[in-house]
C-alpha cells in the first residue's frame, strides 16, 4: 500500500510541475510580445491559462482529490485544443500560427500539456491512485514557492526589453503587435521597401505571387526588396499567414 501510495503522490506531484510549466510558457509568451496583438482577447487567454495553471498546479500540490486532477486534464486538453486550432482556419482570435512557432515556447508547452495529460491520467489507475496529501507545512511552503516563481518571473518578463527603433522612411514597413503597421503601402516605382521586425517573436516576409521571400527574422532584423515596376503585390508572414499586407507600386 506504500508504495502505492508513493507512486500515486510522485506521479500528481510531478503533473503538479508539468502544469505550472505550461502555465509559465504563456505568461512568458503574454509579456514578450501577445499582449501587444490587435485583438486583446488572445493575450487576455494567455494570462488565464497562466493564472489557472498557478492555481491548479497548487492545489495538485495540497490536495489528492479527483476533481483537481480532472481539472488539471480539463486545462491540458484545452490548451493541446487551443493549440491545434490555432493552425487552422482562421487560428484564434484572428491570430494563426504555423508549425512549433514561437521557438522554443510552443514546444515546451505541447509538452508539458500532453505530459499533465499523461501523468494525471494515470492517477486514476487503480494501480496508480492519487497517492497521499503532502503535510500541510511542505504542501503550504511548496505552494508559496510556486506563487513566488510565477509572480517573480511575470514582474521579470513585464519589465521586457525596450522597443526596437524602426527608421522612419518613405519605405519603411515594421513588423510589431504581431502585424505590418503599413498593411498597405503605396511607393513610386524604383522604391526599396524595408520591412524590420520590432516584435519579440520572429516573422517573415512571403510574397504571394513568389516575387520576393525573406528568411525569418528575429527582432531587429530586416529585409529589403526593391520594386521596380508598376503594380500591386501582396504579402503575408509565413510564420503567421493570419498577418497580411500589399505594396501599390505606382508608375
Amino acid at each position: 500500500m506504500l508504495r502505492h501510495d508513493r507512486l500515486g503522490s510522485t506521479a500528481r506531484l510531478l503533473a503538479a510541475a508539468t502544469v505550472l510549466m505550461g502555465g509559465l510558457v504563456h505568461l512568458q509568451l503574454y509579456f514578450d510580445g501577445y499582449r501587444n496583438l490587435p485583438d486583446a482577447n488572445l493575450g487576455r487567454s494567455f494570462v488565464a491559462n497562466g493564472v489557472a495553471s498557478v492555481a491548479i498546479a497548487g492545489a495538485l500540490v495540497m490536495r489528492r482529490d479527483a476533481v483537481v486532477r480532472l481539472a488539471g486534464i480539463g486545462l491540458a486538453v484545452g490548451t493541446l485544443a487551443a493549440f491545434a486550432l490555432s493552425r487552422t482556419g482562421d487560428g484564434v482570435f484572428g491570430l494563426r500560427e504555423t508549425g512549433l512557432e514561437p521557438s522554443p515556447q510552443a514546444a515546451l508547452a505541447v509538452v508539458a500539456e500532453l505530459l499533465s495529460v499523461a501523468l494525471l491520467a494515470a492517477t486514476f489507475a487503480p494501480a496508480v491512485g492519487g497517492g497521499v496529501g503532502v503535510p500541510r507545512l511542505p504542501a503550504l511552503a511548496l505552494v508559496a514557492a510556486v506563487l513566488l516563481g510565477a509572480g517573480g518571473s511575470s514582474a521579470l518578463w513585464a519589465r521586457g526589453e525596450g522597443p526596437v527603433a524602426v527608421a522612419q522612411t518613405p519605405g519603411s514597413v515594421a513588423i510589431s503587435g504581431f502585424a505590418f503597421d503599413a498593411p498597405a503601402l503605396t511607393v513610386p516605382a524604383g522604391t526599396t521597401v524595408t520591412w524590420t521586425n520590432a516584435d519579440a517573436f520572429a516573422h517573415s516576409v512571403v510574397a504571394h505571387d513568389g516575387s520576393f521571400r525573406s528568411d525569418s527574422l528575429g527582432t531587429g532584423a530586416s529585409f529589403s526588396h526593391d520594386f521596380g515596376s508598376p503594380g500591386e503585390f501582396t504579402y503575408l508572414c509565413g510564420i503567421h499567414p493570419s498577418m497580411a499586407g500589399s505594396i501599390v507600386v505606382t508608375g
